[in-house]
């Protein structure tokens, strides 16, 4: 068994971002994939606010943001009503809008990082046995039909909605019903209700159509028809599919071309468990649900940015029990995440007369209330997800708002230039020790007890008032983990407290 070798099986975004937070933790990475190509369409679309930060560390968001579209409004609208209008700008975050950018821009630049840290996918490479009896044996078949057998120290399922690891391993994937159909186009059109820079839903009677200006020509078009549910998928999808649907929901379009479309289908499901052994599944091999939201491959990114890191924590020495909080923290945000898109689109596909004229008349009521629409933004943004429940988070007490298990936003320096901020220089791959308002004596005994972190020192009349708010007046220490969430807040007199916390980081050695 390689000592701390982790196999990625799948090199969408999910597998390449498991590589590149690993290999930037100093761990050996494989990473192979059954297809020969990356993703040659924009499928995936939306990048969140969320993930952007993610990227800052890897120092590739200003590239994405670039090759990008960002938008920050969203309208709903019933039957030609516009029943909902609201801004993204007021996301807490560096990046305050979703980054339209197609999933094979976001893999060019998730594989050209990947490759400058030494990682190359190895295509048309199939995992084919999968057995765990005191440690991982897999067998893999080469695109020359020879067979290797690999023995990682852990092996991580990127691989899709149809994940082999998750069937190797047995593991239930819990939920669907019937599933819904959709069909999918990046398409050329014109007319009155042709988005601008915003994204627009329109419902009538039970359908759905889902609009999006990928580029100044080209518009992602999603559509859920509720005549047509039931069917078998259209195989050989048309322009005039599509311009009869947007017809039907009395959208003011004619769609002219089309670049690329096709059929999909989707059932609500989650893995009944994220860890087995040493073996995890991550992203659309966890959980899949519908479109809603634009969560999917943001969700997945995220799940190995908090699944790697305490891989590389028990490399170093932490105990393997810190693996199991995985499962804990990301299967809750799975249920989450289900249940929202679940909701979202009942909503949005009810076809009942009476049902739609109650949700068309409560519906902008409800939306126009401030804390409904930063719970919206902050879901969808995916800057709202926390782990203070956590059983791996230590939270001690301290004033300030910031709790432990929360996201730590990148706030603003005052005093050190406009676009001075606090996690710009944040970009390696260790945990970073925030002394707040400290003595000299402090500072150096937190650097002396914590040589496995980043310490620097912080004070925070020099933050904005939101950095105030967040992290009072109190001298303190807090630990960021590598995923941008607090794991430990605590006076720093406590020493003993984050003494206890830091080992469980291996943070000590």
């Amino acid at each position: 068994m390689a000592d701390n070798l982790t196999l990625i099986v799948g090199a969408g975004p999910t597998g390449m971002t498991a590589a590149i937070e690993l290999k930037r933790a100093g761990l050996d990475v494989r990473i192979i994939d059954k297809s020969d190509h990356m993703a040659l369409h924009s499928q995936a679309l939306v990048v969140q606010a969320r993930t952007l930060e993610q990227l800052q560390r890897y120092g590739v968001a200003a590239q994405a943001v670039e090759r990008g579209r960002t938008v920050n409004q969203a309208k709903f609208f019933s039957d030609g009503k516009l029943l909902v209008d609201f801004t993204l700008d007021r996301i807490a975050s560096r990046y305050p809008y979703a980054l339209f950018l197609p999933q094979s821009e976001t893999e060019a630049i998730l594989n050209s990082k990947m490759e400058s840290l030494g990682v190359r996918t190895e295509r048309q490479v199939e995992l084919t046995s999968l057995t765990q009896n005191g440690g991982i044996h897999a067998t893999l078949r080469h695109r020359d039909g020879n067979a290797e057998e690999v023995n990682p120290r852990w092996l991580i399922g990127c691989d899709g909605a149809h994940s082999v690891v998750r069937t190797l391993t047995g593991t239930a994937f819990e939920g669907g019903g019937g599933g819904l159909s959709f069909f999918l186009g990046d398409l050329e059109l014109e007319g009155p209700d042709a988005p601008g820079d915003e994204l627009s839903i329109h419902v009538r009677h039970g359908d759905v159509v889902f609009m999006a200006r990928l580029t100044d020509r080209i518009v992602r078009l999603i559509v859920a028809l509720h005549a047509t549910q039931g069917e078998s998928e259209h195989p050989d999808l048309t322009i005039e599919d599509f311009q009869r649907a947007v017809d039907q929901v009395g959208v003011r379009v004619k769609i002219l071309a089309s670049e690329w479309m096709t059929p999909f289908r989707v059932n609500d499901r989650q893995a009944k468990h994220y860890r087995i052994g040493d073996i995890f599944l991550a992203g659309d091999a966890s959980h899949i649900h519908s479109p809603v939201g634009g969560q999917g491959m943001n969700t997945g990114m995220q799940d190995v940015a908090n699944l790697c890191w305490k891989i590389a924590a028990v490399a170093r020495g932490a105990n393997d029990a810190l693996l199991n909080s995985y499962e804990e923290e990301r299967g809750e945000v799975g249920k989450a995440l289900l249940k929202f898109t679940e909701r979202g689109l009942k909503l949005a596909t009810v076809s009942n007369p009476l049902l739609e004229r109650v949700r068309d008349t409560l519906a902008p009521i409800i939306a126009g209330l401030h804390p409904v629409q930063q719970r919206a933004i902050g879901f969808i943004s995916e800057t709202a997800i926390e782990y203070r429940s956590s059983s791996v988070v230590k939270d001690c007490g301290c004033d300030g708002e910031l709790r432990a298990g929360d996201r730590l936003p990148d706030l603003a320096r005052n005093g050190r230039g406009e676009a001075a901020t606090l996690l710009q220089d944040w970009t390696v791959a260790r945990h970073l020790a925030l002394v707040v308002n400290p003595g000299s004596a402090e500072l150096d005994r937190v650097k002396v007890s914590l040589p496995g972190a980043e310490v620097i020192s912080l004070n925070t009349r020099d933050l904005d008032e939101e950095g105030k708010r967040l992290l009072g007046k109190q001298s303190k220490l807090i630990i960021l983990r590598p995923d941008g969430y607090v794991g430990f807040c605590g006076a720093i007199d406590r020493e003993g407290e984050w003494l206890d916390y830091a080992r469980q980081d291996a943070l000590t050695r």
